[in-house]
């Protein structure tokens, strides 16, 4: 007979998720942003990942700021949706 603590286990490891998972923010340098429209265009892009739950981009300072779900996404995949609209996207790391 299969014992609670096993079958509690295992619909634990079921319906719990990642362990490692957590709310990640990513600092990018976005140099390509060269007027007052383009942090919307990089905003969009980002934001339309799985995961992102918030993103602001900043024109003056050519920065954007992305909070994102690590298990559902990663920084590698913010940085190419930035690249996929026409903005490369250079992590900033040791920076929120």
């Amino acid at each position: 007979m299969i014992s609670r603590s096993i079958i509690f286990s295992i619909v634990s490891m079921i319906f719990a998720g990642p362990v490692m998972a957590a709310e990640q923010t990513a600092k990018l340098s976005v140099p390509g942003m060269t007027c007052a429209s383009c942090p919307f265009i990089v905003e969009a892009a980002i934001r339309a990942l799985d995961g992102v739950s918030d993103v602001k981009a900043d024109y003056a300072s050519r920065t954007a700021v992305v909070i994102y779900d690590d298990a559902l996404t990663s920084i590698e995949a913010v940085q190419q949706a930035s690249v996929n609209a026409g903005y490369e996207a250079i992590a900033v790391y040791g920076e929120p």
